[in-house]
């Protein structure tokens, strides 16, 4: 067998930051064990995520489908677009939403063309990949699998493709709004039959989403976690000051709630606005941190700014936050908040503020309550999705309860460590029959945890 030379076809932008994240880590953590590793943008690059020495190739940029049909001008002014400092595009962007989801639908009506209706970044990719003499290509996500078995079909260069599945309902809602969701599912399911490995759901939740709105054969999927880089034994914690200048008003000796994610409708936020209030009103003090960008405009978070005015709570609200900063508000909070109203397929903001010893709460739904627990063993509680009353109550009892709090902060680094990247690249290379056996990736799955745990709503 030839040494395995991994692509990954990184589709990305500011509004799937976490999927990105997912595959660069992968990438990453291949390049370090020696594995010669190749990275293949489409949309936007982000090379800040690239560890130094890996390959780093642009296929096409977003503006390329900024009209009907692909076009060398679209690549040309993408080009111009990315000299601009990445911060600053970002805020573009964001403040025009509609320019994404104008090319996000141009972009899904290719795919629903099976990715003929793209010829030259097809041709593009195979000649890349025949260069690169890559052998493994792992796309972001499950709808640009559709470039990549086309460009298989003309490569002079053997490879297979792996298909993941996160956040692939978003697509097929730009599908829906096309009139072509039934083509959108098709094209999926047969980019699935064209690989040789089950394909990749990012929990057992989302698997079993996949089948029941996507008609994805239960069969062809398995339930393979995102990574995140655990924080190591004997690692400094930040100290409070790093919070200083993002949040000059937050004190330490009041307890800090925080929610970090996109602010927008899906995630809940004005849930957790409600809740907050709720706690409050019963005489328990909190401060209320809310930090991250947005995907789809300004608008969900001015009405929250505007609801938390007329609720008179003190939010401490910020934009894009860097890593640092992210680090010491997940360390030097009392709990997260991740409380998303749709069915969320995984959840890498919580296991990274469990990484920190800090334990979260979220919904009963979707795949964020199997991302708190391994091996029977959880590390924050759950609330009623959808149910305001009932996350106040689980947000007193972490601010009230030291007991219940001392014991899930000691089982959060453990249960952080199940997802550590390291780990999630064992079970990978396995999947593809480049690791350990089938029998040892079953066994990773029970050391790891990668079963169901008690709600802890119910434990204590």
């Amino acid at each position: 067998m030839p040494t395995p030379v991994f692509g990954f076809l990184a589709v990305t932008s500011g509004s799937f930051e976490g999927a990105i994240i997912r595959d660069m880590r992968l990438a990453n953590e291949l390049a370090r064990r020696g594995f010669r590793v190749v990275v293949y943008w489409m949309v936007q690059q982000n090379s800040t995520l690239v560890a130094p020495g890996i390959p780093q190739r642009v296929l096409a940029r977003a503006m390329r489908y900024a009209t009907d049909r692909p076009t060398r001008v679209g690549d040309l002014a993408g080009t111009l677009f990315d000299l601009l400092p990445a911060e600053r595009r970002v805020r573009l962007l964001q403040s025009q939403p509609w320019v994404a989801r104008h090319i996000a639908r141009n972009l899904i009506n290719v795919v629903c063309d099976g990715g003929v209706g793209d010829p030259r970044l097809v041709a593009r990719l195979a000649r890349q990949i025949e260069r690169d003499r890559v052998t493994h290509l792992l796309p972001t996500f499950a709808f640009a699998c559709p470039f990549a078995l086309a460009a298989k079909r003309v490569s002079a260069q053997p490879f297979e493709y792996l298909v993941t599945f996160q956040g692939e309902e978003l697509f097929v809602g730009f599908a829906r709004a096309l009139g072509r969701e039934q083509e959108y599912l098709a094209r999926l399911r047969e980019v699935v039959r064209g690989s040789p490995w089950k394909a990749i759901a990012v929990s057992r939740d989302y698997a079993e989403r996949l089948h029941d709105e996507m008609r994805i054969d239960a069969l062809s999927l398995v339930a393979i976690p995102p990574g995140i880089d655990v924080r190591r034994p004997g690692e400094t914690r930040l100290p409070f000051e790093t919070l200083r200048e993002s949040f000059p008003r937050l004190r330490p000796d009041v307890p800090i709630v925080t929610y970090v994610g996109r602010n927008d409708s899906e995630k809940g936020v004005d849930l957790l606005l409600y809740a907050a209030r709720m706690v409050q009103s019963g005489g328990r003090q909190l401060q209320l941190v809310v930090a991250g960008g947005t995907t789809f405009g300004p608008a969900y978070r001015e009405a929250c700014e505007q609801l938390a005015g007329h609720l008179r709570l003190d939010v401490h609200w910020q934009g894009r936050i860097g890593e640092t900063v992210r680090d010491a508000l997940y360390a030097h909070s009392r709990c997260v908040v991740y409380p998303p109203v749709h069915r969320e397929p995984f959840g890498m903001v919580a296991v990274e503020a469990l990484s920190h010893g800090t334990p979260v709460l979220v919904p009963d739904h979707g795949g964020l309550s199997e991302a708190i627990c391994s091996e029977g063993r959880s590390a924050g509680v759950t609330f009623h999705v959808w149910d305001t009353g009932d996350l106040a109550a689980q947000l007193d009892r972490l601010l009230s309860d030291d007991a219940l709090h001392a014991e899930l902060a000691r089982n959060a680094r453990a249960v952080a460590e199940a997802y550590d990247t390291a780990s999630v690249a064992d079970r990978l290379l396995a999947h593809m029959g480049l690791g350990a056996s089938p029998d040892h990736v079953a066994a990773l799955d029970e050391e790891r945890g990668v079963r169901p745990c008690a709600s802890p709503t119910t434990t204590w």
